[in-house]
C-alpha cells in the first residue's frame, strides 16, 4: 500500500483504507477526532480499528505467529473427534432403540396371534 491519501468522500471503508486512516493517525498526520469529523465516522469506530490494527500487528511479531493457528487447529480437530462420538453413541442409542421396538412390536405379535402368557418369546 504505497498511496496512503484518502478521498474526501468515502462510501465503503475496505481493509485498505481502515489501515490507511489509522497508520495517518499512527504517525501523527491526523488526529482521531479530526478523522472522525472528516469522514463521518464515530471515534469509538476508529479506536476499534486502532486496537485491532495494533493487536494484529502484535501477532505478527510473536516469536511463531503461527501459534495461534496451531491452536485453532488444535481446537477444530478435538471438536471434530467430538462430534464422531457424538455420531457413534446416537447410532449406539438409535439401534437399542430399533431393537427394543422390535421386541415389544414381536411380543405384542405373539400374544395376539397365541394370547397372553403363550407366546413362544415367553
Amino acid at each position: 500500500m504505497t498511496d496512503t491519501t484518502l478521498p474526501d468522500e468515502i462510501k465503503r471503508w475496505t481493509a485498505p483504507r481502515r489501515a490507511a486512516l489509522v497508520l495517518q493517525i499512527l504517525r501523527g498526520e491526523l488526529t482521531t477526532a479530526k478523522a472522525a469529523r472528516q469522514y463521518h465516522l464515530t471515534p469509538a469506530e476508529i479506536e476499534s480499528w486502532q486496537h485491532a490494527f495494533l493487536e494484529a500487528g502484535t501477532n505478527g511479531l510473536k516469536t511463531n505467529p503461527n501459534d495461534e493457528l496451531l491452536e485453532k487447529d488444535k481446537k477444530i480437530d478435538h471438536l471434530h473427534r467430538k462430534i464422531g462420538q457424538m455420531t457413534m453413541e446416537l447410532e449406539v442409542l438409535q439401534h437399542a432403540n430399533t431393537m427394543l421396538q422390535d421386541a415389544h412390536t414381536s411380543k405384542s405379535v405373539s400374544a395376539a396371534l397365541f394370547g397372553p402368557g403363550n407366546a413362544s418369546n415367553d
